[in-house]
């Protein structure tokens, strides 16, 4: 069965039960799968409780079919909601599970009591997801070195999937964001999910805070590690506040690593850069052009002119591999603002499809 052929959508909040169901339809859709929200109630639930649950899961039910899918819902009885969702999953064979998250972590949880127990012990893949304010304009796919290694693969074909298959139903832009090390290889699949490739050293929350936008759909894969999880959750959430958020969760980690992972999360988040107007950061970038259009250092050089003051342009070779190297300084209040306008006026450039585009930032 495709990934989205039974797709189990809790519903506990009635406000975001819309956009989830909204969500998992999209994902439903290329495999003609079935939407199923699932209410849980307790056993000495009262009348009313009953008539509410059967009411929110109708509701739901409705919302999946104005967005073009199918919805067969179910109210289950459990004395805890956690046990409810999984006899769900079991008895409709899900394939995947979407819940929705707040965006925040405590001492005890990292995605909430409800999630956590959830993902602890779920048999099929999750997708988290925070919603952000607006809708989203743009899917931006964020990868790390810890999501290269052997042990991240499954997570990173999870959200690759997960992309595909919303950039298919909105015919939305993808930015794929390599962060950290290149020292493993990027896979063709996920290069292939945008036109180009824009590598940035640095953290992958740091690479994030500095080119997510309000208007962002961002999915993430979870490396199998307490840093990586920590790192697709809150410090992704602290790096861009406003944008919508997708935890793609292919296996659920043991709870010894969950209660690990939560050790830090309720720290708050770090205080924002100070701005500074008048100050000129410098960025370099490296572009590996693989396009059709050649790019030479004249032309990487017009390219930065467009946004800072050029200081050198080069033609070399890095990694076995012909490249050009450009420098240039960008007036902007701090780095990450910087680095977000050269990303942008790079992507815009139609000789750089293909292309792959490592940034480096001074102060």
């Amino acid at each position: 069965m495709g990934l989205g052929s039974s797709i189990v959508v809790p519903v506990v909040n009635p406000q975001s039960a819309g956009p989830l169901m909204r969500f998992a339809a999209v994902l439903a859709a290329a495999d003609a799968g079935i939407v199923v929200p699932v209410t849980v109630m307790r056993p000495d639930a009262r009348q009313r409780a009953v008539a509410d649950a059967h009411a929110l899961v109708q509701q739901a039910e409705v919302q999946v079919a104005q967005a073009g899918g199918t919805a067969r819902g179910v109210v289950t009885v459990a004395e805890v909601t956690a046990e409810g969702v999984l006899e769900a999953v079991d008895d409709r064979e899900a394939t995947l599970v979407v819940m929705g998250w707040r965006g925040v972590s405590s001492t005890h949880n990292v995605f909430g009591e409800l999630i956590d127990s959830i993902v602890g012990r779920s048999s099929v893949p999750l997708a988290v997801i925070r919603l952000g304010q607006m809708v989203p304009a743009r899917i931006l796919f964020p990868v790390s070195t810890e999501h290269l290694l052997p042990a991240g693969a499954r997570g990173m074909q999870l959200a690759g999937e997960l992309v595909t298959r919303y950039q298919s139903s909105r015919s939305l832009p993808v930015v794929v964001l390599r962060a950290g090390s290149a020292h493993e290889s990027l896979p063709a699949e996920v290069s292939a999910l945008g036109d180009r490739v824009h590598h940035d050293t640095r953290r992958v929350d740091l690479a994030v805070g500095a080119v997510s936008r309000p208007d962002d759909l961002i999915v993430t894969p979870v490396a199998p590690t307490t840093s990586g999880l920590r790192a697709a959750t809150t410090h992704l959430a602290w790096a861009a506040p406003e944008a919508s958020l997708v935890v793609a969760v292919d296996v659920g980690p043991r709870s010894g690593d969950l209660a690990e992972a939560v050790d830090r999360a309720a720290e708050p988040p770090p205080p924002p850069a100070a701005q500074t107007p008048a100050a000129h950061h410098l960025i370099r970038v490296t572009v590996w052009p693989l396009g059709a259009e050649p790019v030479d250092g004249e032309r990487l050089g017009a390219l930065l002119g467009d946004v800072g003051s050029v200081r050198d342009t080069e033609e070399a070779t890095e990694d076995g591999r012909a490249c050009v190297r450009g420098a240039v300084d960008v007036p902007a209040g701090d780095t990450n603002a910087a680095l977000a306008v050269v990303m942008d006026r790079l992507h815009e450039a139609r000789a750089l499809r293909g292309a792959e585009i490592r940034y480096d930032v001074e102060g």
